[in-house]
């Protein structure tokens, strides 16, 4: 449990992160690169709306990938074919969690609409009162894609990010020896 919490404090901090990164480093050097495909979170809950402003897909996602790359390469076994692909095993955890956290909130979501019709008024309604819409930007002008998901497709996400933590970062973190 205790690297559980581990891995999911370096998710929260690692959004910190790339939130200022993105803001101060990549947007005044490089605004077409910060503008280039961004994604931007929206959750709405019956007492407030949170939002994580667009933020470069580069930073969030690639920049990760490539330092995660770069640390799971066996630097003692360079010749290692066996040592090659743990170590690409090791760095395709966490895109597929990843992956698998999106497609549990579109099932989420896809059972919940498909049933709408069956279900209490009453619990319709709450469902209704939470949403997540995740926007991505290409140059700020153009959004191609916009999910959004009411509660089952929250709680999917949930369910998602909770294997995403588990297996696709709590995992890949683990140092030998620990």
């Amino acid at each position: 449990m205790r690297s559980f919490g581990t891995a999911t404090v370096a998710v929260l901090l690692w959004l910190a992160v790339a939130l200022a990164i993105d803001r101060w480093l990549l947007a005044p050097y490089c605004a077409t690169c910060a503008s280039a495909l961004a994604l931007e979170l929206k959750v709405r809950l019956p007492a407030a709306e949170l939002t994580y402003p667009p933020v470069s897909v580069l930073v969030l996602i690639v920049l990760p990938m490539l330092v995660l790359a770069f640390f799971l390469v066996p630097w003692r076994y360079l010749r290692s074919a066996s040592a090659w692909r743990e170590a690409f095993v090791h760095w395709c955890q966490p895109w597929f969690w990843l992956l698998v956290a999106v497609v549990l909130a579109i099932a989420g979501e896809s059972l919940y609409v498909a049933v709408k019709d069956q279900l209490p008024k009453a619990l319709t309604a709450v469902a209704d009162k939470f949403s997540l819409t995740a926007t991505l930007s290409v140059l700020k002008d153009y959004k191609p894609l916009s999910l959004t998901a009411s509660l089952s497709g929250i709680l999917g996400l949930a369910l998602g990010a909770c294997l995403f933590l588990a297996k696709g970062v709590k995992d890949v973190l683990k140092l030998p020896g620990t």
